[in-house]
Parts: structure tokens; sequence; C-alpha cells
């Protein structure tokens, strides 16, 4: 489903990325670690194609992410959803106003976007506050209702970028519990934090950068909880298109 070939990341004479090389396969969980101004969110960046490689390729489903032109960006992240730290909700309005962003530039019309909202927020366990607003929420509601955001067209993909990064503990464990039922779901996700102490499940893969590099690529063994190394080496190659 997403593949790294070789990529290299540079911002002027700063290497944010170096030789990175992963294959992430459909529904797997990925925390992607490593300390403040490792390349984390430079690298979900790439997947989404808010940024373009300097060096090597990116597949995305079989899409060479890099090579997309960039009228077709938008479909591509039709299938990718992005939840960040940062909540960024419209605080003038509605939670179901806030979720349907993406529809409403679609030009979906209101009762079919009160349908989206209640469906996404509804996975989220937030369906009953769609005419709240966000100053009425709780932080950690706040965050379902950007998650909800994300999920509201269905993505394959779902990144997210330090999603608890301002809640405290217990709201944390909650935003991750929900992170793993959307895995659950089939949902694909790749969730990046410097908190190595978040809770974690028996086969979920750890990917972990520092200083741009790929430094440990390890499943978490169901029965011991210890780490099984995965090769670094670059994938098979595949055809791109």
């Amino acid at each position: 489903m997403i593949q790294f070939f070789d990529v290299g990341k540079r911002f002027g004479d700063r290497v944010a990325l170096a030789d990175v090389n992963f294959k992430i396969p459909r529904g797997q969980f990925v925390f992607l670690r490593g300390p403040s101004g490792a390349g984390k969110t430079t690298l979900l960046k790439l997947i989404y194609r808010a940024e373009s490689p300097s060096e090597g390729q990116i597949l995305v489903n079989g899409r060479n992410v890099g090579s997309i032109p960039k009228r077709k960006v938008p479909f591509l992240r039709r299938t990718i959803g992005v939840v960040f730290q940062e909540f960024s909700l419209i605080e003038r309005r509605t939670v179901s106003d806030n979720v349907t962003y993406l529809p409403r530039i679609l030009g979906e019309r209101r009762p079919e976007r009160r349908r989206l909202a209640a469906e996404a927020l509804a996975k989220v366990g937030l369906d009953h506050l769609q005419d709240a607003f966000p100053a009425e929420l709780s932080g950690g509601e706040q965050q379902r209702v950007a998650i909800a955001r994300a999920l509201i067209s269905r993505p394959q993909i779902l990144i997210a970028d330090e999603p608890t990064g301002n809640l405290d503990p217990e709201l944390s464990r909650d935003i991750i519990s929900l992170f793993f039922e959307i895995n659950r779901q089939g949902t694909t996700v790749i969730l990046a934090t410097h908190n190595p102490s978040l809770r974690r499940r028996g086969r979920d893969r750890i990917l972990k950068l520092e200083s741009g590099r790929l430094v440990e690529d390890r499943i978490m063994d169901p029965i011991s909880a210890e780490d099984i190394p995965v090769a670094l080496g670059p994938p098979d190659p595949v055809a791109t298109r």
C-alpha cells in the first residue's frame, strides 16, 4: 500500500530524510517514533504529497506520488485522512460543519452533509454533538471531531501527526484506543509520536527515525511483547505508474 524506495528530502542544505526504505501493507498499524526534529512530519507529508521527495520514489496504492500532477493531488488525498496535533476547528462553525468541510467544498447538499457528519461522528462516539460548537467541547472531544473530519471521505489510510500531544495521559489513552478501533475496521493507520510510553498492541509495527534516518523497523510480538526486528533493506521493486 505504501512503499518508500531510497527516499531522501532536503530543505536547502539541511537533510530532513536520507535513504529511507520501508513497505507498509494494507491494514497495518504503524507507530512512527523518534525525537522532535527526527523527520517524522516530513515523512508523513511526503505520503500525502504536501512535500515531494528530493531523491527516491514513494508509491501509494501503486502510484508514484512524486510524479502526480498538482491538479490530481486532491484525488490522492481523498484516500488519505490526516489528523494533526492542533485540532484546527473553526470556532464559529458547528461540529457538523467542521466535519463536513471537504464535502461542502465538493458541492454536497446540506442533507447529504448532515448524513455524512452523523456517520463520521458515530465512529468517534460524538454523533449526539453535531450541533455543538468547539468551545463547548473538551480537548479530547475536539480531537475526536478532528478525527471524524479525517474519516469523512472513508479513507484507506489514516495519518496522525502527534495526535495526543495536547492531551493528558488519560485522554491520550482514549484517543489511541479510538485509532486501534479504526484500524480494526480495516483502515491502515500511521501514527507519529515522540512519546514511547503510548499504549501498543501485539503485532503493531514500530518505525523509528533518528536524524532523518530509519534506524529501527520492529513488530511487537503478541506473546512475549518483545520487539521482532524487520530488515531495513529496500523493499522488493515493483512496477510504477
